[in-house]
């Protein structure tokens, strides 16, 4: 216990009375109390000291054991991914399995269906061989018959080369009169026949002559374009006819070559249909008397050609005119109609042309009647506009 000193007064209160000595016992209370609480506290601090230590021990456990299962979570995580590697392995491998047993079922299928197919094409073999088999038997038995009919047929062809033999020498016969007859005609045709006042030019052809009468008019010369295509026509038929002849003079002597004239004569007479132009635009002065016509020559080429004696003179060639018919075709028309409407277009053109250059004047500049401003205005205008009526 600590020693307590008394002090006689302070402050004008003297030591030593009740107060001060509850002072007193409260402090020895403190004192003591203080002491019990250091007591506790020393006891308390080596628990706390002693729970520590094992505290710590226990956490070196604990983190051994972390570590411990740390590595064991680590070993768990690879052998994990490693099953699930497999896993997908097998995944992989199965869907393959599962693949190439539909490939095979489907190649069964198709193996089925060619058997099905197969065994029905030998079912229709067997029943092919055995038709054949049939038709074989038959052509056999076809064959031995033939071979009777060609013995037969033998002894035919024999008779026919005997008959073959007497047409060959038939047919040289036959061509020798077929060259006699060709001589007799090209001296027929170089002979030409002219006679009378209006000279006729004939060319005979296996003795055909073709009669064409001279033209006194140039209308002959105006053809529209339907005429010559009947004249083209002529000339076929002509020829034509001249083959015909041909061939009936070398079947038959004996045929006459003023009745094929006459029948030629009259088809170009009904054919020869030309269209002639009026007589009031060509005047009779223009006439060229004794026009040459053209003349038909045959295949064989051995023809003359007749001319005759009055030409067309070389001066008076100029004067044919070259209008091939005072009528207007359609085409002739729709160019003029054409040409016309350019120009009704041209002129409107120009005229638009010609009057925005007038507008363009200095006089227009102004007002919209500049050049209309020194001529005298007539008539009624319109309250509050300019318009007048100008002369």
């Amino acid at each position: 216990m600590t020693n307590v000193y008394i002090l006689q007064n302070i402050k004008g209160h003297r030591l030593g009375s009740i107060r001060e000595e509850e002072l007193e016992k409260k402090l020895y209370d403190a004192i003591k109390s203080k002491a019990e609480i250091n007591k506790l506290s020393e006891k308390l601090q080596d628990k706390y000291i002693k729970q520590m230590k094992a505290f710590n021990q226990e956490r070196k456990g604990w983190s051994q054991d972390s570590l411990r299962n740390n590595t064991e979570i680590q070993k768990l995580c690879t052998h994990a991914l490693q099953v699930i590697n497999e896993y997908k392995k097998l995944q992989n491998k199965n869907t393959n399995l599962i693949s190439h047993n539909a490939q095979k079922d489907i190649s069964i299928a198709e193996s089925k269906a060619e058997n099905i197919t197969n065994s029905k094409k030998i079912r229709s073999l067997e029943s092919m061989i055995k038709i054949l088999e049939g038709k074989l038997s038959s052509a056999q038995k076809d064959v031995i018959s033939i071979q009777n009919d060609t013995s037969k047929k033998e002894s035919e062809n024999l008779s026919l080369k005997s008959k073959i033999a007497e047409l060959e020498n038939i047919k040289s016969e036959l061509e020798s009169k077929v060259n006699e007859l060709q001589y007799l005609k090209s001296e027929v045709i170089s002979k030409p026949i002219i006679g009378g006042d209006d000279e006729k030019n004939m060319i005979k052809s296996n003795d055909i002559s073709v009669v064409i009468e001279p033209s006194k008019s140039l209308r002959q010369y105006f053809i529209s374009r339907k005429s010559m295509d009947q004249a083209g026509k002529i000339n076929n038929d002509i020829s034509t006819q001249t083959v015909i002849f041909d061939n009936c003079s070398a079947n038959d002597e004996n045929t006459k070559p003023s009745k094929v004239n006459t029948e030629i004569n009259s088809k170009i007479s009904d054919e020869t249909s030309i269209s002639e132009i009026s007589e009031n635009i060509i005047p009779r002065s223009q006439e060229i008397p004794n026009i040459t016509p053209y003349l038909v020559q045959p295949k064989n080429y051995n023809s003359s050609l007749i001319e005759s004696h009055s030409q067309i003179p070389i001066g008076e060639i100029g004067a044919i005119p070259a209008m091939a018919s005072t009528l207007m075709s359609p085409l002739s028309a729709y160019r003029l109609l054409a040409l016309l409407i350019i120009a009704v277009v041209w002129f409107v053109v120009l005229r638009c042309t010609w009057n925005i250059g007038r507008l363009e004047e200095p006089g227009f500049k102004g007002s919209p009647y500049g050049p209309l401003r020194n001529k005298k205005v007539i008539g009624y205008g319109i309250h509050g506009s300019n318009n007048r009526l100008s002369i």
